[in-house]
């Protein structure tokens, strides 16, 4: 075996070892509690489909109809996976009597996260190499996205966003696989198709969003058919059993993985309706102002990636106008970078001239992060190798410095032209409550264990307050009411920006500082209300 494949083999070991147990200690965020909501959601519906086409019995949609308006757009996909990890890991994490067996359960799903992220980058670096022929550059490349602090800090808990951006690279690289047996003539089996589809349905079942990547299919299939010339008509007659084969496979798949849709298939439209349309009109703090969800300026975007996307790929990016020449150069890199660039530029578009509702940063486009990072890196190599090699190893070695400084708060990380702002009041910082575990630690060591608690949400505490004598939990909403005092009350996530609620004052703070940045980004505060 060659070195440099070792060295890669070693390197993605203990990448995985130290990654899978960081993520198991990580808190626990918004979003775990959910997805155990959705699946138990699942299960009960998929009983009741059961009955009803297996025992004739009539179904009850009364009984689902509150629900699903909560749960639609998210299938069963990601936990057909997850639960069964889950089941194994719930124990051993609570063994040591350090955690409830519930939280041990949503804190097992942080493995199951890391192990989506770690997939992708295999996939990763396999587009690479479909684009770039050189193996120093697709290692490099591979471990700059594996160690970028944001996109790692994700995989430590985003049990929505990370495996959708995880399985959306997967989809690619099939998908350019299918394209290149094509060109080089090879046989399209039909295990192939179904494995295509598979994994298709399966991004849908994550996320109804899933539904962009057709976009960048038919990308893909305009650039084949006018980089080689080829008629359109013979290429459906050639083709037109496998396409067949695909479309019906995602449609069954999709419904599979997606049970609410038997219930009603005409809830489709209503799901991709809701999910582009969002109820939550959440406000997410964007260079010093308050933008919401149902009422995004153009910027907001932009503004994110400008400050989360780190300056290697920036550089890159910015380089396109004297590397695209060069890149296009070759019929089959043409085809791939040009689906990328293509894909890169029209679904912001589409998001922004559609007006849909995002909010906690980039957290619902997240999966076009590794499409820029394809594209900003395969342009900086192409303009100059020794620039890209300089700049990848310093970005490398300031990524492992602070994965390692800000541990567990990655995922709140900037990039370094950004730092010269004042970043903890003009954006949005620690929105996940990552920060309970690290709280609940503090409230643990209190001697006084008699009081009740005020947070929001309740799940990022109490699972670690499990071997303690706390008891009473309540909504961090109650804080301005005729609450019974003295209490204790934590403030983070968006409520860190509010002031300090009446009589209460701060006895322990969270938090930590990005290298070159004056100010410290404050992550939760313990509160006592007297």
């Amino acid at each position: 075996m060659e070195m440099k494949k070792k060295i890669l083999i070693i390197f993605l070991s203990v990448y995985f070892i130290i990654g899978s147990l960081n993520s198991i200690r990580t808190g626990i965020s918004f979003d775990e509690n959910y997805e155990e909501l959705n699946w138990n959601f699942h299960k009960e519906l998929i009983l009741e489909l059961k009955d009803k086409f297996l025992l004739g019995k009539e179904f009850n949609k009364k009984k689902f109809e509150y629900e699903v308006q909560g749960f639609v757009g998210y299938g069963i996909g990601f936990q057909i996976v997850s639960q069964p990890i889950q089941h194994f890991l719930q124990d051993i994490l609570a063994q040591d009597n350090k955690i409830s067996l519930y939280g041990a359960k949503l804190l097992s799903k942080h493995f199951v996260v890391f192990l989506f992220f770690f997939i992708s980058g295999i996939f990763f670096y396999l587009i690479l190499r479909k684009l770039i022929e050189n193996e120093n550059f697709c290692i490099l490349g591979l471990i700059i996205y594996l160690t970028y602090p944001y996109l790692f800090g994700q995989s430590m808990f985003s049990p929505k966003d990370v495996p959708f951006l995880s399985v959306w690279v997967m989809c690619t690289f099939l998908s350019f696989n299918f394209i290149e047996k094509i060109i080089d003539n090879k046989t399209i089996n039909l295990k192939n198709v179904l494995i295509f589809s598979l994994a298709t349905s399966y991004l849908l079942s994550i996320r109804i969003a899933g539904i962009l990547i057709f976009l960048q299919y038919l990308f893909l299939l305009i650039l084949y058919l006018s980089v080689y010339k080829e008629n359109v008509i013979k290429f459906f007659k050639k083709f037109y059993l496998k396409i067949i084969t695909f479309i019906v496979g995602i449609v069954i798949l999709t419904f599979l993985l997606n049970p609410i849709f038997l219930i009603d298939p005409s809830l489709i439209i209503t799901t991709i309706k809701i999910n582009a349309n969002h109820f939550n009109n959440v406000g997410t703090t964007t260079f010093g102002r308050i933008m919401y969800a149902q009422d995004l300026p153009s910027t907001y975007i932009l503004i994110w990636m400008a400050v989360k996307i780190p300056i290697i790929i920036i550089l890159g990016i910015l380089l396109l106008p004297f590397t695209e020449k060069r890149i296009f150069e070759n019929k089959k890199i043409t085809i791939f970078f040009g689906t990328l660039l293509l894909t890169l530029i029209s679904i912001p578009l589409i998001l922004i001239f559609n007006k849909v509702h995002l909010y906690d940063e980039i957290r619902q486009i997240m999966f076009l992060i590794p499409i820029i990072f394809i594209v900003g890196l395969v342009s900086l190599f192409t303009f100059s190798r020794s620039l890209f090699y300089t700049f990848g190893v310093i970005s490398i070695i300031f990524f492992v410095i602070e994965n390692i400084k800000i541990n567990p708060y990655q995922y709140v990380w900037f990039n370094f032209p950004s730092r010269y702002i004042d970043l903890t009041n003009k954006f949005e910082l620690e929105y996940q409550g990552i920060s309970g575990k690290e709280i609940a630690k503090q409230i643990s060591k209190k001697k006084d264990q008699n009081f009740c608690i005020l947070a929001n949400p309740i799940h990022v505490i109490k699972p670690f307050l499990h071997n303690t004598n706390f008891n009473c939990f309540d909504a961090w909403q109650k804080i301005d009411t005729n609450y019974k005092r003295p209490f204790l009350a934590v403030q983070n996530v968006r409520n860190l920006k509010k002031s300090l609620p009446y009589k209460c004052k701060i006895i322990n703070e969270t938090g930590f500082r990005l290298f070159f940045h004056k100010e410290k980004f404050i992550t939760g505060k313990l509160l006592k209300c007297e």
